[in-house]
């Protein structure tokens, strides 16, 4: 039996940043600042120190503010997000249509954003266009921001220690938004701390936040420090649950691009067995890493109607994997043989999670909820797939 074979695909795309050097000091979030009347200036050390303690100590923070790669700010993005000491993250960031949403939790970092977002992006991949439709996971490199490994309490107050000026340094009074505060220049950029004890993070301008070991996504930030209580803390776990155990089921994955490798294959067998073979290919050679790809497959004729099967596998970086899935149209034996041609129709899209990962997922929520919420380590995930 011949068989005629269509394949279907459509266009994707991912975030991606590069540019050139500007001025940091025009590049603010809102808040300003001006030289206080009689600037007193103190030794920088001890207020730095303490109100780097104090950050290490806290569950969550809250910022409000911008971030860009750190050589183009022309693409800066106003965010608000809160990080909770085990790197679970829920933010909101603006469009230029609006309003879009990203969460993170045990390291997976995920987008919910309209078409207008996606079109401006760099990736292609066959199911772009129900990225508007879906969480999609996507790489800290092409979103722009890594909230799990810069911005806990722990290891932003690492980072911001790293660039400790040295000793000697003093803190210049400063007022911001009619507040007194001290100034505290850093290596690559500013902090402001409340001016009276205990001693508090306000603001930070950074020209290149980067994890203290130097693995990870760098990204400039200009924020400001908003405060996080218990319920705020509550609410961004229960969110996290919610949206892994009903939403993430069907989220897409951006962090590799993928496409056919050769013609799609497939045959028919005597009694209406039939099998649609593809292999599937890392068109964009990723260097690491691995996503799930799924194939969607339509077998059909006029008289004996429409079957559909689909099969899932994982698809590591650089490499290829074949899938095939099969239908049998069950046709009865006949005395009078009759030939059916049956045309064959395949989809291929992504699958950020399996459903034994997604399970997991929402185990870990609640393991690093309970922990944030009792005053423990939260657990900080390690980067994985």
């Amino acid at each position: 039996m011949r068989t005629t074979i269509v394949a279907a695909a459509a266009a994707a795309f991912t975030l991606g940043t590069a540019g050139c050097t500007i001025d940091l000091s025009s590049w603010r979030p809102g808040a300003e600042t001006e030289q206080s009347p009689s600037p007193t200036p103190v030794s920088a050390g001890p207020v730095l120190d303490a109100a780097l303690a104090a950050l290490e100590e806290a569950p969550a923070i809250q910022l409000q503010g911008q971030f860009s790669d750190p050589e183009d700010t022309t693409a800066a993005v106003d965010t608000m997000v809160t990080v909770t000491d085990s790197g679970a993250t829920s933010g909101t960031f603006q469009t230029g249509s609006g309003e879009a949403r990203y969460i993170e939790a045990d390291r997976k970092l995920f987008v919910d954003a309209d078409d207008d977002y996606w079109l401006t992006t760099g990736i292609f991949n066959p199911d772009s266009d129900t990225y508007a439709d879906n969480w999609v996971r996507t790489s800290p490199e092409q979103f722009g921001l890594d909230p799990g490994a810069v911005l806990t309490p722990g290891r932003l107050a690492e980072s911001l220690r790293a660039q400790a000026p040295g000793e000697g340094a003093q803190a210049v009074e400063e007022k911001l938004d009619g507040a007194v505060t001290y100034r505290v220049d850093l290596a690559g950029g500013k902090v402001w701390i409340s001016a009276e004890e205990p001693y508090q993070l306000i603001r930070m301008q950074v020209e290149e936040l980067a994890p203290a070991d130097g693995e990870g996504v760098a990204s400039r930030i200009d924020a400001d420090f908003v405060e996080v209580d218990t319920a705020a803390v509550e609410q961004l776990y229960g969110d996290l649950a919610t949206i892994a155990e009903d939403e993430l089921g069907s989220a897409r994955d951006a962090r590799m691009e993928v496409g056919w490798e050769g013609d799609l294959g497939g045959n028919c067998e005597t009694g209406g067995a039939c099998t649609m073979i593809g292999t599937i290919t890392d068109v964009g050679g990723a260097s690491e890493g691995s996503v799930r790809v799924r194939m969607d497959s339509v077998f059909s004729n006029d008289e004996l109607g429409e079957k559909k099967c689909d099969k899932t596998g994982e698809l590591e970086a650089g490499g290829t994997v074949e899938l095939s899935c099969s239908v049998d149209f069950g046709l009865a034996p006949s005395t009078n043989p009759q030939t059916y041609q049956i045309s064959y129709e395949a989809f291929l899209s992504t699958r950020a999670l399996s459903g034994d990962a997604r399970e997991d997922l929402v185990g870990k929520i609640g393991e690093q909820r309970e922990a944030t919420l009792s005053g423990g380590a939260g657990g900080e995930a390690e980067e994985g797939n």
